[in-house]
């Protein structure tokens, strides 16, 4: 239904229609052109007319039932309820057709939330295609980083090149105040290009640290922005996946700070860097030995060449005296390897109060 209404205009009260009326209440009334008003008044003919125009319309003068020529002045409460009831029951009827039209906008919401919500989990997830565009947009994402950025990097030390792309970036958001903090593998350690590019990073305030196994590779900034490997249909994780939903930046969140809370620093070469994690190597080494994890499995989860796998294992063995993996196994239970070390003090967990990366 349409609603079209005529739009009723009333003049405003001014002087002259006050003189006016003040003149016609002191007479009783007064012609409807009068030609003496002016000179009592002070006032041009002109004036005069266009007060009685005004008093009219607003219903203070209006014709003697008797002589129509003739005006008298009426009760400005009568005026009112005569002159603006009309607007009034216009206004009312604006206002009902004006409430109509809300609660039919409104019927429509719910199919625009469901809609937004669609094209928010559409627009959440951005498929970077191969590692050109990936490094392109997180070189775009570094530059916009304002408070932190944490990133996991499971495997062992990082490629040279591609640790000389990232010093400058990182230095510059380091310069900016940014806060950052990177997970590695304890196979990490035995990097020398790792160790040196950690070193330099950390001398400029970024913290690192390292643990036996990790989740994939992930890079967050300003907890609103993730960075993910494609690995849809098997894919071996070229290129990334940029997420921006919040829901599953906020598990990722919370997944980095329980790794990094359990990890020992890593502050770059030293000749300790390695011996410092032995135990806890040694521990995620038996349990998946106890797993029956063939050697290609634990070299891919501990981050290490399968050559540098096999080599730890059989140290192991021969440290703990077994001739085959099941006495490694009862062997290393035996010792207490298989039960992990309590927390100490400076093993690296958040101080107390401390920020949570969730």
């Amino acid at each position: 239904m349409t609603i079209h209404t005529k739009s009723i205009e009333l003049p405003r009260l001014d002087a002259p229609a006050v003189a006016v009326f003040e003149y016609a209440l002191s007479q009783g009334s007064l012609k409807r052109w009068p030609t003496d008003v002016p000179e009592a008044l002070g006032m041009s003919p002109q004036d005069v007319e266009r007060a009685c125009r005004t008093l009219l319309s607003l219903r203070l003068l209006r014709p003697a039932p008797d002589s129509p020529e003739e005006l008298i002045p009426v009760s400005p409460d009568a005026a009112a309820a005569e002159a603006v009831g009309p607007l009034e029951a216009q206004v009312a009827q604006a206002a009902a057709h004006a409430q109509s039209v809300r609660d039919d906008l409104r019927m429509l919401m719910p199919h625009y939330r469901a809609a937004q919500r669609e094209r928010d989990h559409r627009q959440g997830v951005d498929v970077l295609p191969d590692l050109t565009a990936a490094s392109a947009m997180l070189t775009q994402e570094s530059a916009r980083c304002r408070e932190e950025v944490f990133s996991i990097q499971p495997g062992g030390g990082r490629a040279p090149h591609r640790l000389g792309d990232a010093i400058e970036r990182d230095l510059a958001m380091l310069r900016r105040g940014v806060v950052m903090r990177t997970l590695y593998q304890h196979s990490a350690r035995a990097s020398l290009s790792t160790q040196g590019y950690v070193e330099t990073l950390t001398e400029a305030g970024a913290e690192y640290r390292t643990a036996a196994e990790l989740p994939d590779r992930a890079v967050v900034f300003d907890r609103s922005v993730a960075f993910l490997p494609r690995r849809a249909d098997g894919g071996p994780g070229e290129g990334a996946v940029l997420v921006r939903d919040p829901d599953v930046v906020a598990y990722l969140c919370r997944v980095f700070d329980q790794h990094w809370s359990g990890a020992t620093p890593f502050h770059g070469s030293s000749e300790a860097a390695y011996k410092e994690v032995g135990p806890s190597l040694r521990r995620a080494l038996v349990g998946l030995l106890a797993e029956g994890a063939k050697d290609e499995v634990i070299a891919r989860r501990m981050g290490m060449s399968l050559r540098t796998c096999r080599r730890h294992i059989a140290d192991l063995l021969e440290e703990l005296g077994a001739e085959s993996r099941f006495q490694g196994g009862a062997l290393a239970e035996r010792a207490g390897l298989t039960t992990a070390e309590q927390p100490a003090a400076g093993d690296g967990r958040p101080p107390e109060g401390g920020r949570s990366a969730g």
